[in-house]
């Protein structure tokens, strides 16, 4: 019985700081992604406009990508709260340490966020909003899956753009509403 309950704490303890460095990746922030279908890499910056301090390469195993806790944007910056590669890659530096670049600046171009990949009349579907509140008009309503370009941040909320039949489409979406898993689907919430 003794050796039951010893494992069953060592395998608890392991379960438990396993996900210790990704429990700041939840609801506290916008998360986007960098597909691992991009080839340039992500500059790191000091500051807005400022010195390149790094450079991450682009991912080359299957399936994998780097998912960013953003804190704050201006005029196409994000600012970086976490970086995590994800899932379980090769042994990467931001596996050691995801708040290695806290507080630098990435350029908001070619990050995502998607939506959940639902398939229910538009009606249904996720809100894009013109302004970050609820009680905006809507600039879009989608019932099915869309992958779209982080612009800007307001708290929990991101500005995205998205062509919808060759047309531009940009609007707020809500957090529940946004999905930083590049292949797979995040559960769609109702309202």
């Amino acid at each position: 019985m003794k050796k039951l309950i010893l494992i069953l704490i060592i395998f608890i303890s392991i379960n438990l700081s396993a996900q210790k460095g990704s429990e700041i990746f939840f609801d506290e922030f916008v998360e986007c992604y960098y597909s691992n279908k991009e080839t340039e890499p992500i500059l790191i910056y000091e500051n807005l406009n400022g010195k390149i301090i790094s450079e991450l390469k682009p991912l080359t195993e299957l399936n994998c990508w780097y998912k960013f806790s953003i804190s704050e944007s201006k005029n196409g910056w994000l600012k970086i709260e976490n970086i995590i590669v994800l899932p379980n890659c090769k042994e990467n530096e931001l596996k050691k340490n995801i708040e290695l670049y806290k507080g630098k600046w990435i350029l908001a171009s070619k990050m995502k966020i998607n939506i959940s990949d639902l398939d229910v009349e538009p009606k249904n579907g996720v809100k894009f909003f013109n302004k970050p509140n609820l009680t905006s008009d809507l600039s879009y309503q989608s019932g099915k899956f869309l992958e779209t370009e982080l612009i800007e941040i307001n708290g929990l909320w991101a500005r995205v753009s998205f062509e919808v039949n060759e047309k531009k489409v940009i609007g707020w979406l809500q957090r529940k509403d946004q999905c930083a898993y590049p292949w797979t689907s995040c559960p769609f919430q109702s309202d």
